[in-house]
């Protein structure tokens, strides 16, 4: 998307699990010199994950990335071929869907026993390293920039769905996306804007918005 884009800068990915410096952005004296992305994580890496998965899945009925083909990634989350591929190259989280009834509590109990969360996106679940978050990360990289630049910076912060809650009510500036049916998920702060329209077009004209009267 960077690429797409013509920009190069630092980003998170995978729920806030990662970030990922680019060496020639503005961090780069204070970093290792290499020719490839640094990367910022506590995180449990993809393969760790995955093994415990597999043993999950004797207990419950679940399917993640790692089980499906790229056509079947496709059809479920409407993304091309090459992007259904990128998106199947984790490093360290696990998506799935549940292919049959289960107890959520106790499927997340489980998994809490092994120092893992679950978090629930728009699409899929989600098994994250526990006290993993979007905002923790964001708050982090925010930091970075601050120091950099010694000054406070607002942060403004969109999302749709429940794993994007601690992010926005981090941030100086949150707006909550609608879904695709219209409705909105149930966040319980009067200080969240909320966007006109779902997806890309509702995230371009907030941004928007709030970036036209500063």
């Amino acid at each position: 998307m960077q690429e797409k884009l013509g920009i190069q800068c630092p980003f998170i990915v995978e729920n806030g699990a990662g970030i990922f410096i680019p060496p020639d952005s503005i961090f780069a004296q204070a970093m290792p010199q290499e020719n490839r992305y640094i990367k910022i994580s506590q995180s449990r890496s993809y393969l760790e994950l995955r093994l415990f998965f597999k043993q999950l899945q004797k207990e419950y009925p679940l399917r993640g990335f790692g089980d499906m083909q790229v056509r079947e990634v496709m059809d479920l989350t409407g993304l091309g071929e090459t992007g259904a591929k990128y998106s199947m190259q984790r490093d360290f989280t696990e998506p799935f869907i549940l292919e049959g009834e289960t107890d959520l509590n106790a499927l997340q109990n489980r998994v809490a026993e092994a120092g893992l969360e679950i978090v629930k996106g728009g699409r899929f679940f989600h098994l994250i390293s526990s006290g993993q978050d979007k905002a923790k990360a964001m708050k982090h990289l925010t930091h970075m920039y601050e120091e950099h630049f010694n000054k406070k910076l607002q942060m403004i912060a969109l999302g749709d769905s429940a794993n994007d809650f601690t992010m926005l009510k981090s941030a100086d500036i949150g707006v909550l996306i609608p879904l695709y049916d219209g409705s909105f998920a149930d966040i319980d702060t009067d200080d969240i804007i909320k966007a006109e329209f779902p997806g890309p077009k509702g995230w371009n004209k907030a941004l928007l918005e709030i970036l036209d009267v500063r």
